[in-house]
C-alpha cells in the first residue's frame, strides 16, 4: 500500500471518530442523567438548573399529636352513634317474654326511627312505643287495629270492622300457642290519631286488654289512653340480629319483617 494511501485512510478516520465525538457531545448536552433513589424520594424537580437534590427528611413521631389524632377519631364516631341511636336507629334488647313467639326474652331487634316520616303505621307492623302509663319505659307490640276502625275479639279471633262494614277476620300464625287469656269478649273502637296493640303472646302481654281491664275500668285512665298515639311510637321494628335462646347462629338472625 502507498504512503498516499496509508495518510486517506488514517485522514478519513480521524475526521469520522471527530464526528462521533461531536454527536457524542451534542446527546450529552441534551439529555439529563437521573440517579433515582427511591428511599431519598428524590424526584426529577430536585435536579432543575443542575441543582444538588435536597433529600426529604422524615419528621420526628409525636406522641402527642397521635394520641390527639386518636381522641378526634373516638370522639367523632361516639357523635356519629348518638345521632344514629337517637334519630335514625332503634336498637333494643326485649327483656320479657310478650312477643314470644316473634321476639324472645333476651332478643337484641333493630328498627328505624324514619318509617313513619313516609307512610303511616300499618296493622301488623310490629312497633316500639313509649308506655303510656308508666315513665321511661318503652314497649314493643303489634299494630292490630288502625284509626277509625273497630277491632271485636271472641273466643280468640280478631275481626276487623270500618263503621258497619266487615274489613276481615285475621289469621294469626304469628301467635304462640292457643289463646286461653283475655280472649274476649271485647270491642275495641280505635279513636283517630290513635292504633290498637296487642303482644304476640296473648296468653302473658299487657297490652290493650290488660290496660283496659285493669286501669280503665278502674278509673285509671281515659279509654283513649289504652290505645297507643302516634307521637308515642318511637319507630318500626325490623329485625332481630341476635338471640340469647337460639342455638343456632345462622338462626340469631330473624326478619321480623314479613
Amino acid at each position: 500500500m502507498s504512503k498516499e494511501n496509508l495518510d486517506s485512510i488514517i485522514t478519513d478516520e480521524q475526521e469520522e471518530n471527530a464526528f462521533e465525538k461531536e454527536n457524542e457531545k451534542s446527546f450529552d448536552d441534551n439529555v439529563e442523567m437521573i440517579d433515582y433513589d427511591i428511599d431519598d424520594k428524590i424526584t426529577v424537580n430536585d435536579f432543575d438548573d443542575n441543582e444538588t437534590p435536597v433529600v426529604t427528611q422524615k419528621e420526628p413521631f409525636d406522641l402527642k399529636a397521635e394520641i390527639f389524632s386518636w381522641i378526634k377519631m373516638f370522639v367523632a364516631a361516639a357523635i356519629i352513634a348518638i345521632v344514629l341511636v337517637e334519630f335514625i336507629i332503634i336498637n333494643a334488647t326485649v327483656p320479657t317474654g310478650s312477643m314470644e313467639k316473634t321476639i324472645l326474652p333476651g332478643d337484641r331487634i333493630l328498627g328505624s326511627r324514619l318509617t313513619y316520616l313516609f307512610h303511616e303505621p300499618e296493622r301488623g307492623d310490629i312497633v316500639v312505643f313509649k308506655y303510656q302509663f308508666e315513665e321511661n319505659t318503652d314497649y314493643v307490640k303489634r299494630i292490630i287495629g288502625l284509626p277509625g276502625e273497630t277491632v271485636t275479639i271472641q273466643d280468640g279471633k280478631i275481626s276487623i270492622y270500618k263503621g258497619e262494614e266487615f274489613i276481615e277476620t285475621l289469621n294469626e300464625d304469628y301467635i304462640n300457642g292457643e289463646w286461653t287469656w283475655k280472649n274476649g269478649p271485647y270491642t275495641f273502637t280505635v279513636p283517630e290519631g290513635r292504633y290498637l296493640v296487642l303482644g304476640d303472646n296473648r296468653n302473658n302481654s299487657k297490652d290493650a286488654r290488660w290496660w283496659y281491664d285493669e286501669i280503665y275500668l278502674n278509673g285509671e285512665c281515659e279509654e283513649k289512653d289504652i290505645y297507643v298515639s302516634e307521637d308515642q311510637i318511637l319507630g318500626k321494628i325490623y329485625f332481630r340480629y341476635w338471640s340469647q335462646q337460639v342455638t343456632s347462629f345462622t338462626d340469631k338472625f330473624k326478619n321480623l319483617n314479613k
